[in-house]
This record gives structure tokens, C-alpha cells and sequence, in this order.
């Protein structure tokens, strides 16, 4: 096979943004990634040498070595000895993710989705909060109540709770049309590499069937979610009760 190799200009690489709380190697990893998900980047090319990729992205050649041996752990990247680093997959972990928002699953189902905002409240992680974030408590955080729509139906009920530290402005969003996955990972280019799922069933109560507009004793879905970062640190964290007439939990995982 032919390997192409990337002069360092061809790939117009920004430099880093020192002021970021976003760890120097995980913006060099975001930056390739978004290359081979773009197509910038392809099967078989190859990258330009660790100390050009440092020079163009202001950064230590440690750093480029640090984010290119994660990516390697992925499965994304392949470094041989005397010859360099090339591109062996193309994953996409961002459509992984969205694949499992509400908003893509909605779309899926040829439905419209739309949000109202029940609640959006700044707060602090603290004992109160879902037990898959604790470890960040003391952190500030959002919390958020949405009633989801699919066209004009009510399908679900979704509490929410986001720790802020790496997204302080997450506020600003009405959250009416967003998906918040994908603010968090096109947006804020936050590297969400795990997230968790529990699903069951149980019975509608007195709140859920108003909200939901359904008959006594129905029965919903509950889907809980924990999305995580590298280091297996939390981010997000949501509790949601769909109606199990109008929705169905669908998965996607690519390879």
C-alpha cells in the first residue's frame, strides 16, 4: 500500500490555546481526531514527524508523543520504529455519542425533537447529587429538567446534572434545541470517551403521567446515563423516563 505523508503545512494546524483547561495533549489528540474524521486524514497516510506536528502545534515533542500513543491505544494510529506514525482507522467516537442523544434518536425515529426547559439551575456538586458524580463534588455544576418532545408528542422526562468545570459557560444555552452532547464534544471539544447506560421499567406516577400525558399505572422506560472523560472522570450524569408507546432505546457502537 502507498502511504501518503502530510507535509506539515498541507494540515494547517492551529497551535494550542495555553489558556485552556483542556490538558495540551488532549487538544492535540481532539485536533487529529477531528482530521481523520474529516477525511482530512485517511487509512494508510501518514503523519508528519512528532517534532514538526510539536512545532506546529507550540507544544512539546512529549506532548505530541503522549497524544499519538493515546490515540495508538485506540486503535487509531500506529507507530513503527524508523518509519513513523500512520492513520489505521477511522472511528468516530463524536457520531458514537450522538448516537446516543435523545435528539439523534428522536431524528432516527422520523420524528422532530424539541426540548422545553422545566428547570435550569447553576449548583454545586455535593452529597445530593447522582452518585456516579461524588467524586467531583465540590465542583460547580448545571442542572436541568427537560420535557422532550418528538414532533408534538411528549416522550420523555429527562433530569440532568453537568459539571461545568471544563464548560463554565454551559449556561448560556437554552437547551430548547441543542443536543447536549453535541455541545459537549463539537463545542467545547471535550473528550467524552465512555458513557454508561442502565435501562428498565417501572410505573408511571402521579408527575410523570401529568407531564406525559398518559393513563394511570403506564409503564415507562428509565434509562440512566453517566457519560465520562478520560481518567474516568464524569462529566454528565441524567436520569430519563420515556414512554415506552412512543420511544425505544436504540444503540450504535462502531468499530
Amino acid at each position: 500500500m502507498d502511504h501518503r505523508q502530510f507535509p506539515i503545512e498541507a494540515l494547517k494546524i492551529t497551535p494550542v490555546d495555553e489558556n485552556s483547561t483542556i490538558p495540551l495533549y488532549q487538544q492535540v489528540r481532539i485536533d487529529l481526531m477531528g482530521m481523520l474524521q474529516s477525511g482530512k486524514l485517511t487509512p494508510g497516510d501518514m503523519l508528519p514527524p512528532e517534532n514538526d506536528l510539536a512545532r506546529a502545534y507550540q507544544v512539546s515533542r512529549q506532548t505530541v508523543r503522549q497524544a499519538i500513543g493515546l490515540m495508538a491505544t485506540q486503535n487509531l494510529l500506529e507507530r513503527t520504529a524508523g518509519r513513523g506514525t500512520t492513520v489505521i482507522a477511522t472511528q468516530d467516537h463524536r457520531t458514537f455519542y450522538l448516537d446516543q442523544s435523545f435528539a439523534q434518536q428522536i431524528i432516527q425515529m422520523g420524528l422532530a425533537p424539541r426540548s422545553e426547559v422545566l428547570r435550569k439551575k447553576i449548583t454545586m456538586i455535593d452529597s445530593s447529587a447522582p452518585v456516579s458524580l461524588h467524586s467531583k463534588k465540590g465542583s460547580q455544576a448545571i442542572d436541568l429538567i427537560r420535557l422532550r418532545f418528538g414532533d408534538e408528542d411528549p416522550i420523555g422526562v429527562q433530569y440532568t446534572t453537568v459539571v461545568t468545570d471544563l464548560c463554565p459557560d454551559l449556561q448560556k444555552w437554552e437547551f430548547k434545541q441543542e443536543s447536549l452532547y453535541d455541545l459537549l464534544i463539537n463545542h467545547y471539544k471535550l473528550p467524552i470517551v465512555r458513557i454508561d447506560h442502565s435501562i428498565s421499567a417501572i410505573v408511571a406516577d402521579d408527575w410523570h403521567k401529568n407531564l406525559l400525558k398518559i393513563r394511570e399505572f403506564a409503564p415507562l422506560l428509565l434509562v440512566k446515563t453517566t457519560a465520562y472523560m478520560e481518567n474516568n472522570e464524569p462529566i454528565e450524569s441524567s436520569t430519563s423516563y420515556y414512554r415506552a408507546d412512543k420511544y425505544e432505546f436504540s444503540m450504535t457502537k462502531h468499530y
